[in-house]
């Protein structure tokens, strides 16, 4: 539970919007752990990291809707549960989703949570929480 030890699960979402950004769903998927659980903001809840990764080729591919998408991160709050255990909460925003449907948004802001764990000296993404912050609806 070291300064460098929040720098690094901060890190984790640095490399998640790089890889969001650039459309790469290896990227995407690299820090989870090969049984991670992720919930996206539409409900969307895959158990593997495969799982997670085939979903994000659908989403970022040539017709998914986030094909050209930016996403960023201005807050983050980390809690460490134990000096390998952390909480990452963030609220994140999502730009240029292609719309699909009266879902979509062009612009959308969310706010997620992961549980991290420090498994052999690395910083790796067990479980995922995203939800979209509807307007009006923000306390």
């Amino acid at each position: 539970m070291t300064p460098s030890d929040e720098s690094a699960i901060r890190d984790l979402e640095h490399h998640f919007n790089a890889a969001w950004n650039a459309h790469d769903p290896e990227g995407l998927s690299e820090s989870l752990v090969d049984d991670a659980q992720f919930i996206t903001v539409n409900g969307a809840w895959t158990t593997s990291r495969d799982g997670f990764r085939d979903l994000m080729q659908r989403l970022h591919g040539a017709g998914g809707p986030f094909r050209s998408s930016t996403r960023r991160t201005p807050e983050m709050h980390v809690r460490f549960l134990a000096p390998d255990i952390a909480i990452l909460h963030t609220r994140f925003w999502i730009d240029g989703e292609v719309q699909h449907d009266a879902i979509s948004q062009p612009s959308r802001e969310s706010v997620g949570t992961r549980v991290v764990r420090k498994i052999e000296g690395r910083w790796r993404i067990v479980t995922t929480q995203n939800t979209d912050v509807r307007p009006g609806r923000r306390h």
